[in-house]
């Protein structure tokens, strides 16, 4: 198979277009930097249709019989995400040289970011919230990052913030997306990073740049690091937060298409249970894996409630490039604790025939260390070669990512942009 060479050489390279990916994109292409953007999977317009969501569905095996959920199509994860929001680590990142704070603040300005109003809760959701504080449970509503005012009734597909509106806007100031492009590996010459080697479809080809920056997911990145020569990489393990999710049925309640996580509450032993009342496509596509063909057709009456416990960090990359990992017998006892929990907030909901679904990961992440695979930069080890994706994300900081993501890539993003024109002896780690 011959090898083609692109004749452009790109100010960056940016390897996926996941949330990082297009803040970064979006970020330097502002700056006037010729940017080059590499995605793996196709460019879907964006509707929420059992067609679309499944044509970008991809899952990895991450422990046990635990399997982690990713999206190959430009735009990333966004396109299927809950839109459930944590406020970002910033003492953690603080702790490892990095001050996610201005970007945070920059970030907030940008995208549509609240606590969701009552009149946009869904029935199932207020029956959960009324059970879980009748039983003395903080119950709060969480950071959503929805624009409320595009909300017809209370849910709204199109109201939910995506990853590709960043996209589209890099390339209308000026970045250049290739989809359906495989990278491979990065090139490396005399210890920096000159470019990458992707196929696009079944021909290889090869991009040239001054800095390339790998957003291609907690899973992907470490694997196209190794296989750069970055044999070190992703030796620390990783965490995956296992949960699962009990539905009951409530006689009578009425209920409608909603917005799912709007409210949590944290117990002492580090379990997390989350409102679970997904809108109906979703509903239906899990009653039908799960083989609950009559609760298919019984969503205006079911309420859910999902648990998930935090586990220890471990596990690891394997030679094949395999992820594995063992849960331990504590996080299954965190697990129990939570269910118990769960089964009594649904039945104080009035909720009977209650249903536990399978475990599932609740997102592999940290997959890569801050201070040993990469520095507060968010370099690598060889020079021009950056990383900014859920790798990054540290055990003691664990949140839902997005928001934290964005924050991280606003924070390279500034570094790339001020840094562009300075010679290397000058180039220093932000204050």
């Amino acid at each position: 198979m011959t090898m083609s060479t692109d004749s452009e050489i790109y100010d960056c390279i940016v390897v996926g277009s996941g949330t990082a990916g297009a803040v970064i994109a979006r970020e330097l292409s502002r700056s006037g930097q010729k940017v080059l953007i590499l995605e793996r999977g196709p460019y879907i317009p964006l509707k929420e249709t059992l067609w679309t969501l499944g044509s970008m569905f991809n899952e990895v095996p991450v422990a046990d019989k635990l399997k982690d959920a990713r999206v190959y199509a430009a735009g990333g994860s966004s396109a299927m995400f809950m839109a459930v929001m944590d406020e970002p680590p910033i003492d953690a990142y603080r702790a490892l040289g990095i001050d996610l704070q201005p970007a945070y603040d920059a970030m907030r300005l940008q995208v549509p970011l609240a606590e969701m109003a009552d009149a946009l809760m869904s029935p199932q959701a207020h029956r959960v919230r009324e059970a879980a504080l009748a039983l003395g449970y903080d119950w709060k509503k969480k950071l959503m990052l929805i624009d409320q005012s595009k909300c017809s009734g209370v849910y709204s597909y199109e109201a939910k913030w995506k990853a590709l509106s960043f996209v589209d806007e890099a390339v209308r100031l000026g970045a250049v997306l290739k989809c359906q492009a495989l990278t491979e590996r990065v090139l490396i010459e005399n210890g920096r990073a000159v470019g990458v080697e992707c196929r696009i479809k079944k021909e290889a080809v090869k991009f040239r740049a001054e800095r390339v920056i790998v957003c291609a997911g907690s899973l992907a990145t470490p694997l196209l690091l190794r296989g750069s020569g970055l044999q070190h990489v992703a030796a620390g393990g990783y965490y995956i937060d296992p949960s699962f999710t009990l539905f009951g049925r409530v006689p009578g309640l009425g209920g409608v298409d909603s917005f799912c996580g709007t409210m949590e509450t944290t117990l002492e032993e580090g379990i997390v249970l989350k409102d679970a009342n997904v809108h109906k496509l979703p509903f239906r596509m899990f009653m039908l894996q799960y083989m609950q063909i009559s609760r298919m057709f019984a969503y205006p009456e079911s309420i859910g409630v999902t648990v998930m416990a935090h586990d220890e960090v471990g596990g690891g990359l394997s030679a094949d490039g395999r992820y594995n990992k063992t849960l331990d017998a504590a996080v299954f006892d965190k697990l129990a604790h939570g269910e118990q929990a769960a089964r009594a907030i649904l039945e104080r909901a009035g909720a009977g025939d209650i249903f536990k679904a399978p475990m599932f990961s609740g997102g592999a992440l940290g997959t890569l260390r801050v201070g040993s695979d990469v520095d507060a930069r968010l370099e690598t080890s060889v020079r021009d070669l950056y990383v900014c994706d859920g790798s990054l994300i540290p055990e003691n900081g664990r949140v839902a990512p997005t928001l934290t993501l964005l924050c991280l890539a606003k924070y390279l993003a500034d570094i790339l942009t001020q840094t562009r024109h300075l010679p290397a002896e000058a180039e220093a780690v932000p204050a």
